[in-house]
């Protein structure tokens, strides 16, 4: 979508007509991205801490780890849940990205999107991080009618575009949630 500067604000044109205008500089907004920063950053410190915890469980050597992986396939699904956190992390830049810009649904259906995919990879941080996020831009989203504007001017194809990141996410998070659930069977 063509994007042009228009007295210092950002113009999206929809395929409407209508246009969103960024948000303004606030104390509350700044604030908002402060939050997202906190967010991305310790989504991408779960993998080095599991990685981490994998290499003092394991002795500190390769074969340690590699001995903790073959005899619990738990960790196993608990380090591929960790390796997803920085793709997470990834997206939230771009739900930023989209939320200063005034594309507020994308952002809404994204971060209820990264909320699920978080639940589904047993992740606590990045669940209770993403609806920490959620909750802020809420207040300011749904209120003015972006999130309904945006389920109502995307198509089917539109919205899975606008969601096919936090599709990816969600569908490892199956995974790892289904391998979960069958270990817990087995043991």
């Amino acid at each position: 979508m063509p994007r042009r500067a228009l007295g210092g604000a950002a113009l999206r044109e929809s395929g409407s007509g209508k246009s969103a205008v960024a948000r303004p500089e606030s104390a509350y907004e700044r604030r908002t991205a402060r939050f997202f920063t906190v967010v991305e950053v310790i989504l991408v410190v779960v993998p080095v801490a599991m990685v981490a915890y994998l290499w003092l469980m394991g002795g500190g050597s390769l074969d340690g780890l590699q001995d903790a992986f073959a005899a619990d396939p738990a960790i196993t699904v608990a380090f591929v849940a960790a390796m997803c956190q920085p793709l997470a992390a990834w997206l939230l830049r771009f739900v930023h990205s989209h939320y200063r810009a005034g594309d507020g649904g994308y952002a809404v259906a994204n971060l209820i999107g990264l909320v699920c995919g978080e639940l589904l990879l047993q992740n606590i941080v990045g669940v209770i991080g993403c609806a920490v996020l959620l909750w802020r831009i809420w207040k300011r989203v749904v209120p003015a009618g972006e999130f309904a504007a945006w389920r109502s001017e995307r198509s089917l194809g539109g919205k899975l575009a606008d969601l096919s990141g936090v599709i990816v996410l969600a569908a490892l998070g199956v995974i790892c949630a289904f391998a979960t659930w069958r270990i817990d069977l087995v043991a």
